[in-house]
């Protein structure tokens, strides 16, 4: 089974989900849009069976309706994480409203910062305790810049499963600070197309590179993901092919680990 760990949609009813873009630059979701419903056909071609909907901040902020309501519609093949303000108007009620939605199976705490984020604002961990308390899953996005935050709230919250956004957007030349949160049994990466290109620039192999996290962190605490339709520099079955590929020296069991059974036990309950 392989199971996408990362993608992101966009609806194409602007009336009834219309687009409030963060601050983030780049226009991906009007450049190459990808609707739910065109993910699914995007995914039957590429023989892919399930999908991990990321709330997508560059389009929406944090009005997660659209993915929320499109993994409702197919919660055989789609589930959905959601994303709240920590500065927002009551987030801990607006949390517990969208994780008590079937298709939520988790949150992503959306923390990149140049500086210190909220992150590891102590007026934030009450999302942290409710997570907690759910058993839901926790993306995090953050640099690698932050990564003492994070191991911060790794170690605080060491019964949260938490998973980490692209590899931490690492220095694929160094993986010495990545490899260091191996330390922390809870915490899973998520590699995605843009880190496994990274690799791939910087000289690497995208085998050797995904075989030195495998032996950092094992196997069991991997996830691909394509970032699709954000990455929409190829066509989505290469983006797979090229996820596929990346996974190719591990063992078979690895490998169905990687590419499926670690996600689906993740989001979708085993």
């Amino acid at each position: 089974m392989l199971v996408d760990a990362h993608t992101h949609v966009v609806s194409s009813d602007q009336e009834m989900y219309p687009l409030s873009p963060a601050a983030l630059g780049g226009s991906w979701y009007l450049q190459s849009p990808c609707s739910a419903g065109g993910l699914l056909d995007e995914m039957d071609t590429a023989g892919v069976d399930r999908a991990v909907l990321v709330q997508p901040l560059g389009a929406y902020s944090f009005d997660n309706r659209y993915a929320v309501a499109s993994a409702s519609a197919r919660p055989d093949r789609l589930a959905a994480a959601c994303c709240v303000d920590p500065y927002g108007e009551s987030p801990t009620r607006t949390l517990r409203d969208w994780l008590d939605r079937p298709s939520v199976a988790g949150v992503r705490f959306f923390a990149l910062s140049e500086q210190r984020s909220w992150l590891s604002d102590p007026a934030t961990f009450v999302l942290w305790e409710q997570v907690a308390a759910s058993g839901a899953h926790v993306i995090v996005t953050v640099y690698e810049s932050q990564f003492d935050e994070l191991a911060l709230m790794l170690g605080r919250f060491g019964d949260v499963s938490v998973s980490l956004d692209h590899c931490g957007f690492c220095d694929v030349s160094n993986l010495e600070p990545l490899l260091a949160l191996a330390r922390f049994e809870n915490l899973s990466l998520k590699v995605t197309t843009n880190i496994i290109d990274a690799a791939t620039a910087a000289g690497s192999t995208a085998r050797r590179f995904v075989g030195r996290l495998a032996g950092g962190f094992g196997a069991e605490r991997l996830m691909w993901g394509s970032d699709y339709c954000q990455t929409h520099d190829r066509l989505y079955a290469e983006l797979v092919r090229t996820g596929i590929a990346a996974f190719g020296d591990l063992t078979g069991a690895q490998q169905d680990a990687c590419l499926g059974g670690n996600a689906r036990r993740v989001w979708f309950g085993g």
